[in-house]
């Protein structure tokens, strides 16, 4: 059965209608992808480091984290990471997906935008989050690029925080008092280093002691909000541990000072416009080409000469 919205839909009554093999895989794929984004699926997945609805050669693009490319990095943020967050011993500042419903989907030649409501468990409380994605398809039905967009995600974290304080102050010896932002640095900083000690030797190491693990995560990069989970900050690194352990020499550099190549100072610009993608994200009706104007173009470069301050007339 495929939940879309309040309706419930008979999945092979739908499909028997169809005459495109395509639609059938890809609405297969949509309804397996719903039953293995959810905890403790996750943890099954993540352990394989190779999702099978993946291409292995899958483009992939979280808004508040990163692109990754290659099903096993695909893998791990989107699977692996919520298994090591749903089991950790301590109180985990990041959710883990219990359960979704399909909002909104639509589905042209071999592109999907699908609208996923999904129940996330944050330890302190049970939170809703909307996830935008585009899915592009190959002949085989699965996945060769998706888009993803955590919709409301500068507002997630202050819904969420309240909950942490008493929790984080009992659980760190600190005042109920404490700044939320010191106690959940703190937290994070003593789980990152925890994991750097254990699993971070040798030719991975990246702090020269604990007491340096510490002093960087808790002073020196500010701890960032949800939706900086990629940019040089405490919460990027915090979200990296998470995958420390199944392949260090990838992702110790990500929670060490240079952040490697995912925890990092981005430029806004930059950001918005490249564009890491093989094909655009457009369905068109079969027979009907692309037009040029909306294929994938490099970014364009804005140059300004002279003042080019805005002048309204009033």
């Amino acid at each position: 059965m495929l939940l879309i919205g309040a309706f419930t839909v008979n999945l092979v009554l739908a499909l028997s209608a169809c005459a495109m093999p395509t639609l059938v895989q890809i609405l297969g794929t949509m309804k397996q992808f719903q039953k293995d984004w959810t905890f403790p699926r996750v943890t099954e997945i993540g352990a394989s480091i190779n999702y099978t609805l993946f291409d292995p050669d899958v483009i992939g693009r979280v808004d508040i984290t990163n692109t990754f490319y290659g099903n096993e990095l695909n893998t791990e943020y989107l699977f692996g990471a919520f298994s090591s967050f749903g089991t950790s011993k301590t109180t985990s500042l990041i959710g883990v997906p219990l359960n979704s419903t399909i909002s909104e989907l639509v589905i042209q030649g071999d592109t999907v935008s699908l609208s996923l409501i999904a129940m996330f468990n944050w330890t302190v409380k049970i939170v809703p989050v909307q996830v935008n994605f585009f899915f592009k398809f190959d002949d085989e039905g699965k996945v060769t690029q998706y888009d993803a967009q955590l919709v409301h995600s500068s507002w997630l974290f202050q819904t969420v925080l309240p909950g942490f304080i008493p929790i984080l102050a009992k659980e760190l010896g600190l005042p109920v008092t404490t700044n939320p932002f010191i106690l959940v640095a703190k937290r994070a900083a003593m789980d990152i280093c925890a994991e750097h000690d254990q699993f971070c030797t040798g030719e991975n190491l990246q702090y020269k002691s604990t007491e340096e693990c510490m002093n960087f995560i808790e002073t020196a990069i500010p701890f960032g909000d949800y939706w900086q989970a990629g940019q040089n900050s405490g919460i990027c690194r915090y979200l990296h541990k998470a995958m420390v352990s199944r392949r260090p020499s990838v992702h110790c550099p990500h929670i060490g000072p240079s952040g490697g190549d995912m925890c990092i100072d981005r430029d806004y610009e930059e950001t918005v416009t490249k564009n890491p993608f093989k094909k655009p994200f457009i369905g068109m009706p079969e027979g009907i080409a692309i037009p040029d104007s909306l294929q994938p173009t490099h970014p364009v470069s804005f140059a300004c000469q002279g003042d080019c301050h805005l002048k309204m007339k009033v």
